[in-house]
Order: C-alpha cells, then sequence, then structure tokens
C-alpha cells in the first residue's frame, strides 16, 4: 500500500492549502494592507477549501481500504495546523475579532487532548475522534471563515455581522472546553479501569 495514495494526497493538499494561507495572512500583516478585496477573499476560499475537503480523505481512505498510519497521522495534524495556524495570524492581524485569550484556550486543548491520546495510545487503548471533537472541528472552522468573510466584505459588511462573528467564537470556545472535558473524562475512565 503506497504510503501517498490517494487520501494521503488530499491530506498533504490541504497542508498546502493552509501553507498558502498563512502566507497571505504573513504578507496581509507585514505590509499592514487591510485584509479587504482580493485579498481577503483569497484567504477566505483557501482555507474553506481545505476545511470543507477535510472529510473528503477519511471517506475515501475507508471506502478504498487505503487507511495507512501515515494518514491517521497526518490528518489530525493537518486539521490542527490549519485551525490553530489561522487562529494565531488573525490573532495579530485583527486582536479584537479573535482576542489572543480564546486561541490560546483553543490551542492549550489541542496540545492536551493529544498529549492524552497519545500516552493512552501507546498503551494499546484506541482513542478515535469522537462527536464532540468533530462539532468542535465544524464550529471553529465557521468561525475562522466568519471573521475571514467579514474582513473581505470590508465596509460592505452588514451591520450586525460583528456580532454574529463574536457569537461564532463563544460557540467555537465553548465546543472547543466541552470537548476536551469530554476526552478528559474519557481518558480517566481508561485509566481508573486500568489500575482496577
Amino acid at each position: 500500500m503506497r504510503i501517498l495514495n490517494l487520501p494521503n494526497q488530499i491530506t498533504l493538499a490541504r497542508l498546502g492549502l493552509s501553507a498558502a494561507t498563512f502566507v497571505l495572512l504573513a504578507l496581509a500583516g507585514r505590509d499592514r494592507v487591510e485584509l479587504q478585496g482580493r485579498l481577503g477573499w483569497i484567504c477566505f476560499v483557501l482555507f474553506v477549501l481545505s476545511s470543507a475537503t477535510d472529510w473528503l480523505d477519511g471517506y475515501l481512505a475507508r471506502r478504498m481500504n487505503l487507511v495507512t498510519p501515515f494518514g491517521r497521522i497526518m490528518d489530525p495534524f493537518v486539521d490542527k495546523v490549519s485551525v490553530c495556524g489561522t487562529f494565531v495570524f488573525l490573532t495579530v492581524l485583527d486582536p479584537v475579532a479573535t482576542p489572543a485569550w480564546i486561541v490560546v484556550t483553543i490551542i492549550g486543548r489541542e496540545f492536551f487532548v493529544q498529549s492524552i491520546r497519545s500516552y493512552l495510545e501507546s498503551r494499546g487503548v484506541a482513542f478515535a475522534a469522537e462527536l464532540p471533537g468533530k462539532v468542535k472541528f465544524v464550529v471553529q472552522c465557521c468561525a475562522i471563515g466568519a471573521v475571514l468573510f467579514g474582513h473581505a466584505l470590508g465596509n460592505a459588511a452588514p451591520t450586525w455581522w460583528d456580532w454574529f462573528v463574536r457569537i461564532l467564537l463563544w460557540l467555537a470556545l465553548l465546543s472547543t472546553i466541552h470537548s476536551g472535558w469530554f476526552y478528559m473524562r474519557k481518558a480517566l475512565a481508561h485509566l481508573n479501569a486500568a489500575e482496577n
């Protein structure tokens, strides 16, 4: 089974889309160019493509029986790079829309859950992603997409858009905390069972 099969190629393409988004966001910050107009739309489209195809690599891997250890490692890695990386850039570019403390909470949760997953799987315990984690990812992507979309619209954005973005960011924060709590309880259950 080739490592670079079709699902893994899609995963790597998603990583490339994320990298391209980061480059454009970095250029916008360095040149103090407002993230409006063409640049904003390009960033928005790249992020949406990267996020929207997240399900595709996993679906094809299962459907075509092409699940590989490389894919199991890279798929969640790309998810985290895409979301956390974009949040970091948006915190620099627009700290009002994306407060640093929310971004730190989101990144901290990712480190925490990944540490739990690595420890348990090293002991032979399966720790696959479950519904709370998937919901968290979708809500986070919607929040980021809304921020980028608002910047792309610029002055054409409706007056209520800022409130809509804030609501999505709070939902992203709450889903992040909830999923972290869910996985912590799941990990504690496995640890308690192992000790009894």
